[in-house]
């Protein structure tokens, strides 16, 4: 017989200037799209500025979640108007770019070790960027008193991402019930009516109000957490089967090991098992583990193998389970029997002792 332990290891994102000789020339840089990068906008939403409520993502996490995971992610819908605010710039029939302005956001400001990261044309990172659009503008609003003038309707689609980039599982202190992840405005603020900025920026909302929902444990062991597993007594000979020589095995003994798991982390992540023990020398790639100190037998080992009678080897994860799962209760099956690791086997009491761990990836 041989016996198998829990180890409890539940853990296991040209400027513009001028030049004065004969006359004053002024000389604009102007990007691949003929706009000018000097030309300054003002924009208003159209629609709402919050794109997101956090708390609808549902997300749940526990302490195991690997960093690294995404826990949620998606796409935001921004909806705006913009025009140019100097009339100069609008009667010399310059052009201006919308840039997606994206806001420096800590690592982990979230709280529970979460990062949020936004991007546009594939950038994605959580630091303070300027990305070009390709949205033209050319015509012209009066940024204070009088007509508004006309304003050029736009849309962007803004993917993000919340990804766990540390094991902290402490709430947000450094952030309020808003997240400010970008705005859209000209590469040069220009300024907006009332004398304010002309760049709108666009909110996340409710990170202050609990968006995450903490889960104790990831997955833990049911019915019996130690097992004992009697793989039989044999007779040795020396012609065939055990006691012939070394690697000969006797019949396998399935046991199985049962766990119940969260099956509402958010994620995607692999639940992963690994087996330690004494092994028999040079015999851990085959899953050997030797006899303990209480045996009396010799030349023979205990060998674990998978569900498909393959050697498992000792001290390396394996897959069982990915997340999302389909079902909170995993069975996962096993094999065991009894390996020659000698030219000679000696009779008696054959026991072996093997661990395993639970760790996430």
């Amino acid at each position: 017989m041989f016996l198998i332990t829990a180890n409890k290891l539940m853990r296991l994102m040209v400027s513009a200037s001028s030049t004065l000789s004969l006359m004053l020339m002024a000389v604009f840089n102007v990007n691949a799209a003929g706009s000018s990068t000097d030309v300054t906008l003002t924009c208003k939403e159209t629609a709402t500025r919050n794109l997101l409520d956090l708390k609808a993502l549902g997300i749940n996490l526990s302490a195991s979640v690997p960093v690294g995971t995404i826990v949620a992610s998606g796409t935001v819908t921004a909806k705006f108007k913009c025009a140019m605010n100097d009339f100069m710039q609008y009667k010399d029939k310059m052009v201006g770019e919308v840039y997606f302005k994206r806001q420096p956001i800590p690592e982990e400001a979230l709280g529970y070790g979460l990062t949020l990261y936004t991007g546009y044309g594939g950038d994605m990172s959580n630091e303070e960027a300027n990305i070009p659009t390709g949205i033209m503008i050319s015509t012209y609003a009066i940024t204070s008193g009088g007509t508004l003038g006309e304003y050029t309707d736009a849309t962007l689609s803004v993917p993000y991402q919340i990804v766990k980039t540390s094991d902290s599982m402490s709430p947000a202190i450094s952030l309020r019930n808003n997240v400010v992840p970008f705005s859209v405005g000209s590469l040069v603020v220009g300024a907006g009516t009332g004398g304010t900025s002309g760049d709108l920026p666009f909110n996340f909302s409710n990170n202050k109000t609990g968006f995450v929902t903490v889960i104790d444990e990831t997955c833990k062991v049911t019915g019996e957490v130690n097992q004992v597993i009697s793989l039989g007594s044999y007779t040795t000979h020396s012609g065939s089967g055990l006691g012939a020589g070394i690697g000969q095995t006797t019949a396998a003994r399935a046991f199985n090991i049962q766990l119940n798991c969260e099956a509402l982390l958010s994620g995607n992540f692999d639940v992963m098992m690994q087996f330690d023990g004494d092994a028999s020398s040079g015999l851990d790639d085959v899953g050997v583990v030797a006899l303990n100190a209480t045996s009396t037998a010799s030349g023979v080992g205990v060998q674990i193998l998978d569900e498909n009678q393959k050697p498992i080897a000792l001290a390396t994860p394996f897959h069982i389970a990915s997340y999302p799962l389909s079902s909170a209760l995993l069975t996962v099956p096993f094999y065991a029997r009894y390996y020659q690791t000698a030219a000679r086997v000696k009779p008696g009491s054959a026991n072996a002792v093997v661990k395993y761990t639970i760790s996430y990836q």
